[in-house]
């Protein structure tokens, strides 16, 4: 049982540091021209709230952005979709889940 609350507990650290901001980022860079492209391209639909509450890895952002690209009125070029992705992985990104341990089968 205590292995398990430790386990939970170390697993509850890594997610906070994960999702932490990154040291001196903050997403009020409202004058950085990948910021205001953001919101002029993607907050027109999604709220920053949500992108937030995405918990978006490098990978996935890369992806979602990809996809949001060919939607139809999106008008986001590869030059845009590349700028996105750089202010998402700057501001929103989290790190990968680390691997979960197999528990032992007695």
């Amino acid at each position: 049982m205590r292995k398990l609350f430790l386990t939970a507990a170390c697993m509850l650290l890594l997610f906070s540091l994960a999702t932490a901001p990154l040291p001196g980022a903050t997403a009020q860079t409202k004058d950085e021209p990948n910021a205001q492209l953001f919101q002029t391209k993607c907050q027109k639909c999604h709220s920053l709230e949500r992108i937030k509450e995405a918990h978006l890895t490098r990978d996935k952002a890369r992806e979602v952005v990809e996809k949001m690209r060919s939607k139809e009125g999106a008008n986001i070029s590869q030059e845009d979709a590349k700028s996105i992705y750089e202010y998402l992985s700057d501001y929103f990104v989290v790190a990968p889940s680390p691997p979960v341990a197999p528990v032992p089968i007695r």
